[in-house]
């Protein structure tokens, strides 16, 4: 009859009872991951006893574990077991409401004459009856949401309950206070957190939707690692192209929006906003950000919260919530967004300013870098996520592997295109290297020869099981290493440049560093952002460690526009063609020593509006600097006109900011240009008497 059929595709109907089959076998086909827990499910539903009759599936929302409990009625249907559902939003807010519940899945109804008026009673009298006879399943999701019953299920509904049954309840957090505190409840819950599916359970989740182009899997996982409802929401927007109620920015703020459902007054979500922009915080750190004190009561309130988690550093947000917030505010209210962005930058460089030990604060330079990198260290190198590596000394002993990690990069050298969100903008950057630029990073690294120069120059970067899978060379300058440095083909250009009175103070003792030459930071697979910004991390412990840096990376726009992001300055009069043999690659220089700190912080706080506090004996100097800010000068053409403000030379200007003669008198000649004058003298009266105003 018409009303038992449906049609599922051109001419082939089939009943309502076949489509609902088909449906749940398309599920079951699409599910991938949580092999261990359906093993164990299906070991209870085989009849394994069981001490632990209650299992508490948590997990942060959206991460799987409504699909989890979905998994476990098809596999109890098999059985021929009893699976009762309820959603914990939609079973009433009492008791009774609850058994009302459970008592309508129980068909065909209350047994006449079994004398249960209570629906408490009536329920456990079914249950009871039942379990003897099959397997019986009682799943709550959503616990989270019975705040008012959990006493009440704990109390009264569990503890009469056969212990033959099976219990799911499947919430945001674990179970807290009766249950861990109590050993007669504690020995009887297991507690199974759900976790995120593994990179190739998001490649096989991908194909099984049909999406095989493999570049697409591997977006998938950059974009959702793993995260069941953010896979879901991402294949959905690909697959309906626009036709859906998704579209590629959309599904983010679908996340965000299922997270805040927990957030229960205005106060607490201004604090998740401002969290969002951090990717660790505290207490103190969040303060300075909404420029207000914190009570430990709110700031309790926010930890407490499922999508936050303790880290070594602090707290965290889980990343796809931190990224949909800030997208989310990126468009709603883009002026407080840029204003807290500014006070978390700020935050960090004060953070720096006030070390003793800068290369302590490495961390400190990686956060601040998240606020003024450029659009290409933000998409590329600031991920989220992090995996835990290792990095070990090259030593006599790994000296072989670290030939091998060579080797095999060599061997496995491929074309690459890796595509990155600015977190900013929300624009999409893309990045392709061929074969033979993927294999710069490695030319003319000679393993044994640095192992020989005896200064701990190169670290081999391993992953937990033991696999190199990157290395950095990292050469330390003293007196030990500056012939090695004058000769070598990458490092010399530069140092046979310096004056000699400037490399002088390179040679210092060989226990102490004047500075570091990069000579190469490079990672085996460079489409994992992970292993990426792990591998680029190394050059936050040196940058403000208030010495001299410099290097002189492939000649490709990606390392050449890096570089000037993180502060470098390019020397176009030093360079060398060691790389293809034909191409003009240039050094970059990185100088921190004294009080170049801070004019290298002011600077790069400079790019997104702020002005660096002023310590003790800079007041005079902020005061050219803004006046000369009214001139339009480029960062450079400042660093020079301060110089001649100083009184420098030209020579001696050249000599600090690490340029040519030539390329000082250019941007001098743009100076005068632009502040309408002829010469020094002229120059200078015109500052001071704008300074005077």
């Amino acid at each position: 009859m018409k009303g038992d059929v449906i049609q599922i595709e051109g001419d082939k109907w089939v009943t309502r009872g076949q489509a609902a089959t088909s449906i749940d076998a398309r599920e079951e086909e699409l599910l991938v991951g949580r092999e261990k827990e359906k093993a164990m499910f299906e070991r209870f539903l085989n009849g394994e006893p069981t001490s632990k009759h209650i299992w508490n599936l948590y997990g942060t929302g959206g991460v799987g574990k409504s699909t989890m409990l979905d998994a476990f009625r098809r596999q109890a249907k098999k059985h021929n077991a009893v699976f009762l559902l309820l959603d914990s939003r939609e079973c009433g807010r009492t008791g009774d409401e609850l058994c009302r519940e459970l008592l309508l899945q129980l068909s065909p109804g209350p047994e006449k004459g079994s004398g249960h008026n209570k629906p408490l009673n009536a329920v456990h009298h079914r249950l009871n009856r039942l379990v003897q006879k099959q397997r019986v399943i009682i799943a709550l999701d959503t616990f989270e949401e019975m705040t008012g019953l959990e006493v009440w299920l704990r109390e009264q509904f569990l503890r009469d309950l056969d212990p033959n049954i099976l219990v799911l309840l499947a919430g945001r957090h674990p179970l807290k206070g009766t249950w861990l505190l109590s050993p007669a409840w504690r020995e009887r819950v297991l507690w199974l957190a759900v976790h995120h599916l593994t990179r190739e359970d998001v490649l096989n989740y991908a194909r099984k939707c049909g999406l095989t182009e493999e570049a697409f899997g591997e977006r998938l996982w950059e974009r959702t690692r793993g995260h069941g409802l953010s896979m879901s929401l991402a294949v959905s927007t690909e697959l309906l192209e626009g036709s859906g109620p998704l579209h590629d920015a959309g599904w983010s703020s679908e996340l965000a929006s299922l997270w805040l459902k927990e957030v229960p007054d205005e106060e607490l979500r201004q604090l998740v906003e401002a969290a969002s922009l951090l990717r660790h915080f505290n207490q103190e750190m969040l303060a300075h950000v909404v420029e207000r004190e914190i009570s430990a009561n709110a700031f309790g309130q926010l930890t407490a919260l499922s999508f936050v988690r303790k880290i070594d550093r602090g707290w965290r947000l889980h990343d796809l919530m931190r990224e949909s917030t800030q997208s989310q505010m990126r468009e709603r209210v883009p002026r407080q967004f840029g204003k807290l962005r500014e006070r978390c930058a700020s935050y960090f460089a004060s953070i720096i300013r006030a070390s003793d030990d800068r290369r302590s604060v490495a961390w400190a330079v990686e956060e601040l870098f998240c606020f003024i990198g450029d659009a290409l260290i933000r998409a590329h190198l600031n991920t989220p996520w992090k995996k835990e590596y290792m990095w070990e000394p090259l030593t006599v002993i790994n000296l072989g592997e670290g030939l091998q990690y060579l080797q095999q990069r060599r061997n496995e050298a491929r074309s690459i295109t890796r595509q990155g969100v600015d977190p900013v903008t929300g624009s999409l950057l893309e990045l392709t290297l061929s074969k033979e630029e993927m294999l710069y990073s490695i030319e003319g690294l000679d393993l044994e020869e640095l192992l020989d120069l005896g200064q701990q120059s190169v670290m081999l970067m391993k992953s937990p099981d033991g696999s190199v899978q990157g290395l950095s060379a990292i050469i330390p300058i003293n007196r030990g290493t500056l012939d090695y440095l004058e000769q070598n083909p990458f490092s010399g250009p530069y140092i046979r440049s310096l004056l000699p009175a400037e490399r002088k103070k390179l040679g210092v003792p060989e226990s102490e560093q004047a500075g570091w030459f990069i000579k190469s930071i490079d990672i085996l697979e460079w489409t994992d952002s992970a292993a990426l910004m792990e591998g680029a991390s190394q050059m936050y412990h040196y940058m403000c460690a208030g010495k001299l840096f410099f290097a002189s990376p492939p000649p490709l726009p990606m390392f050449y526009d890096s570089h000037l992001g993180l502060g470098f300055e390019a020397l176009p009069d030093v360079f060398h063609c060691c790389y293809d043999g034909k191409t003009p690659t240039p050094t970059f220089v990185l100088d921190t020593r004294g009080e170049k700190l801070d004019a290298f912080l002011a600077a790069m706080l400079r790019r997104i509006g702020i002005q660096l506090e002023p310590t003790e004996g800079t007041s005079e100097k902020n005061e050219q600097e803004d006046v000369l800010l009214q001139f339009r000068l480029t960062e450079r053409e400042k660093e020079v006109a301060l110089c001649v403000i100083e009184g420098c030379t030209n020579s001696e200007i050249a000599k600090r900011l690490y340029i040519s003669l030539i390329t000082v008198k250019k941007h001098l000649g743009s100076v005068y240009a632009k502040l309408q004058v002829r010469n020094r003298s002229q120059f200078i009266k015109a500052v001071l008497s704008k300074e005077g105003r």
